[in-house]
């Protein structure tokens, strides 16, 4: 004889449990989802990840904005950075940058996301790349109050840089000479420069690294910067090349350093 077993009963909750245990599912399954979207890092075909702190000794070095009042990498702290070397008189490949720059700061903007982001185009020229010229510059993009142009004494170029790991060196200006689209006189020496874009998150760590040339996906420059490109410099305006960033590109180390979606805005 089998022995008996009593038939199992289903045990219901009364409602107020089921309702408290329902909105608890809820709102794990909401935490679940808000968790999984925030964006992740971007693939290493775009950059290098890393998470390497800027020591004080780089970050408080004195830099001048285009006002020419005195700041530093550290003046903001607290905001994610993107930072790129370039020069005012680029023929090349620094307009395209900042072109892209322009449109990352407009996805910025759309996104209300303004106050928590700095671009900073820091000179390789500071011979040449005063305040009144940083200003010109600006003028030309429009550029923002949180689109920083800088620049300092030759010493402080060079440890920042150097720290930063970009290249850049003097050379002869290309024959002939090209004009200066400021003053109309004619150019007396070049810079060769690396192309980075350093990401650097809120606690002033450096956290990703884009080398290589901008692809401006057909945006244009401003006329004076397109009449001042070199051969070379038109020649990579239209056909970028393989290995080259675009702003979804950088959008997409951005929108993961600030652990929210930052979309291309429509044109």
């Amino acid at each position: 004889m089998k022995p008996y077993r009593e038939p199992s009963k289903r045990i219901t909750p009364p409602c107020g449990v089921r309702a408290a245990v329902a909105g608890l599912v809820l709102l794990a399954s909401a935490a679940c989802a808000s968790a999984s979207s925030q964006p992740g890092p971007p693939a290493a075909s775009i950059g290098t990840t890393l998470d390497r702190p800027v020591p004080a000794s780089v970050a408080s070095l004195p830099l001048t904005d285009d006002t020419g009042h005195l700041t530093s990498l550290d003046a903001f702290r607290g905001k994610v950075v993107v930072l790129t070397d370039f020069l005012t008189l680029c023929q090349d490949v620094c307009p395209m940058t900042s072109a892209n720059f322009a449109e990352m700061d407009r996805a910025v903007a759309a996104a209300h996301l303004s106050g928590q982001v700095q671009f900073v185009e820091l000179t390789v020229d500071p011979g040449r790349d005063t305040p009144a010229r940083l200003r010109a510059y600006r003028k030309l993009f429009d550029a923002p109050t949180n689109w920083a142009l800088l620049t300092a004494t030759t010493p402080v170029i060079a440890q920042v840089w150097k720290f930063f790991g970009a290249f850049y060196t003097r050379g002869p200006e290309d024959q002939p000479a090209g004009i200066d689209w400021m003053t109309g006189h004619r150019l007396t020496y070049d810079v060769d420069h690396s192309d980075v874009l350093i990401y650097l998150d809120r606690s002033m760590h450096e956290r990703f690294v884009i080398a290589g040339l901008p692809n401006t996906q057909g945006r244009r420059l401003p006329t004076s910067l397109t009449r001042f490109l070199n051969d070379l410099g038109r020649t990579h305006l239209t056909q970028p090349g393989a290995g080259s960033w675009t702003v979804p590109d950088a959008l997409t180390a951005l929108s993961w350093l600030l652990k929210t979606s930052v979309p291309e805005p429509s044109s």
